[in-house]
Parts: structure tokens; sequence; C-alpha cells
């Protein structure tokens, strides 16, 4: 690829500030094309701002999903193993299936927001609304089987010891919009200790918009199910948590510092197909926790433990049918947080002056 960009800043006022950039870009196998962003930032006093973007965007495949090729063991939605290849989108069994050619996506985006400081109060806040739009995003499509009567396509998949074959493809466009918060505060209780908190809150969501882009042979053989399925629907708008509030707070007193976490996991979903099958997953608080000592100008020491309360995701229930025969706990297609639970620790820091 060969790209060029130019970008331009200008203070037009004591109060307001406008950015302007450009970017050209041409790929020997995608083409060309040319991208923008305008930003600004008006001062409505010395202690607020309002602040503004819009831009647009491109990304290009990359190299995994353009030409990784792979045979893995993959678990099915009722828990039984499946030998599934992963096959290149230009693969002679993207071919005989109809999975269209990749392309680059696009995107379009939007923010608006603002920050204020009050500084008799030692308090600051930023908070930002955002609108992303992506055409052609590229996705993992779902597993297709051969009709297992000896056709092309069953050759090919036997050949690659898969009984089933997935590909990257640009299926769907998406939305996602949200709101981004952070309050911080730090209070002085003299004798040297000081509290500074910060509390951050993200609350977003993501959704597939229109309809899916297949090709005229997926259709005709009633495969748009298959190329994105309804648990790749969940795992892209539900598998995470789409409210996420995170409260630190950080005591300094004297040659002592306590450093306390807490972040709010809101809940998930298991991304299947059958939606009879799509648990929803509680929120949760994990707690984090350390006590440091500065032993000397360059030495620290800290004892601590992340997740003290040893808090797990919620088990995967038996009647919605996910656990494969009991070999899972917990769930393999939503990601709420790590299940290693407690984690303690001991830390000394040294600083070469």
């Amino acid at each position: 690829s060969i790209a060029g960009y130019f970008d331009v800043e200008a203070d037009l006022s004591e109060a307001f500030l406008l950015t302007f950039a450009t970017r050209f870009e041409d790929y020997s196998d995608f083409g060309s094309t040319i991208n923008f962003k305008v930003s600004s930032r008006y001062k409505l006093t010395d202690n607020i701002n309002v602040r503004g973007a819009v831009n647009t965007g491109f990304r290009a495949p990359s190299l995994h999903q353009l030409n990784f090729n792979s045979t893995s063991t993959i678990f099915d939605n009722q828990g039984n193993p499946q030998e599934v290849g992963t096959f290149s989108n230009d693969s002679r069994p993207a071919q005989l299936l109809g999975i269209p050619q990749l392309k680059e996506e696009t995107s379009r985006s939007v923010s608006l927001g603002f920050t204020a400081k009050i500084p008799e109060a030692n308090l600051s806040l930023t908070a930002d609304g955002y609108f992303v739009a992506i055409d052609d995003r590229v996705v993992y499509t779902g597993q297709f089987q051969g009709p297992g009567t000896g056709t092309e396509l069953d050759v090919l998949l036997s050949q690659a010891n898969a009984t089933a074959a997935s590909f990257f493809a640009n299926a769907i466009d998406t939305e996602s919009r949200g709101v981004d918060v952070v309050l911080t505060h730090t209070a002085i209780f003299g004798n040297g200790l000081r509290l500074k908190s910060d509390l951050a809150g993200t609350f977003s969501k993501t959704k597939k918009v229109g309809d899916i882009k297949s090709s005229p042979q997926l259709e005709r053989a009633g495969l748009v199910d298959t190329y994105f399925p309804e648990d790749s629907r969940v795992y892209l708008e539900e598998s995470v948590p789409r409210t996420k509030v995170n409260l630190t707070n950080s005591l300094f007193a004297g040659k002592f510092n306590v450093f306390l976490r807490n972040v709010y996991f809101g809940e998930v979903t298991e991304a299947v197909t059958n939606p009879a099958n799509q648990q929803v997953f509680d929120p949760r608080i994990v707690t984090d926790l350390s006590l440091g000592y500065k032993a000397t100008d360059a030495l620290t020491l800290t004892v601590g433990a992340n997740n003290i309360f040893d808090i797990y995701p919620e088990r995967a229930d038996p009647e919605f049918n996910n656990r494969s025969d009991g070999r899972f706990d917990w769930s393999r297609r939503a990601q709420q947080f790590g299940i290693g639970g407690r984690f303690l620790f001991a830390r000394v820091s040294f600083t070469l002056r």
C-alpha cells in the first residue's frame, strides 16, 4: 500500500480550535480510498469545553482474514465435537458455496462531548457520546456442510479432514452508539492524607442493520441463515457487557498508599442459535485491593489481590443445555470477565535515578 496524509490545526479564535485531516491510501488489491476527519473544540469558559468530531474510515481485510486456512475441533450448540475447516475467501469451497469475495470495510462516525472543571471542588468531568456506522463488516460465518453425496465440496472437505467449512465474509452492516463518562475528584484532608477517586462508565450498544449481504447462490440454496446465523448476531450485540462502570480510589497517607477498585460488568447473553438456549448472565462486581509502602524514595513494597472476593461469572445453567454434558462450567460464547478467580501478589518496585 502507498499512503499520504495532510493534517492542519488552527486556533480560529481564542476560544475556537479547528482541526482537519485527510488521508489517501492505495492498496494493490483493494484500490484507492480517501478519508477525512474534522474536529473542533470550543471554550465556553476557562473551565468548560465543548468538543466534537466527524470522520470517515476504511479498513482493508487483514492478512489472516484473506489467507488463513486451518481445521480445528469446535463444539456445536449441542456440545458435540465437529472438525470445522476455516477456508480462505478465494478458495474452491468458497466458490462452490457462493461466498462473495472479500472487500474493504468503510465507516462513518460522529462524536460530541464536553469537559468541565470545578477547581474549588477539585472536581473534573468529561462526557462523550458517539455513533459509528460500519458498512460491509467482516465477520466469521457459520458452518457450511456438504450434501454428503460425494460432490466436489464433500471431497474438498474430506481432504481437509473437515466435516464443515467457515469463512470470513463482508456479511453485514452495523451501527454502534454509546456514552463514555469520567468523573475525577481529589480530596485533601491535611497531614499528608489525600484521596483521589475516579468514576468511569461506558454505556454502549452495537447492532446489525439492514439485510444480510449474501449472494444469489446462497439465497437460492437457503443458506443465508448459515452465512450470518443467530449465534453470530448475539455474539456481536449481546455477548460482551454493554454497561461497564469502574470506581477507583487511591488513598495516600505519608509513606502508605491504599488502592481500591470496583468494576461493574453488565449482563451478557450466551451466543447460541436456539433462542431457548440463550442464557442471560447476571451482572457482577469485581474488587481489587492493594497496600503499598514507600520504604525509600526509590523502593516501594506492595501486597494485594485482584478479585479479592473471588468472584466468578454466573455458571452455565444445565437447563439451557450449553454445558456440553458437563464439560464446561462457564460460558464458551459470552465474554463478561475472566474465570481465574482471586489473584494474590506481592511486588517490589525499585526506581533508578
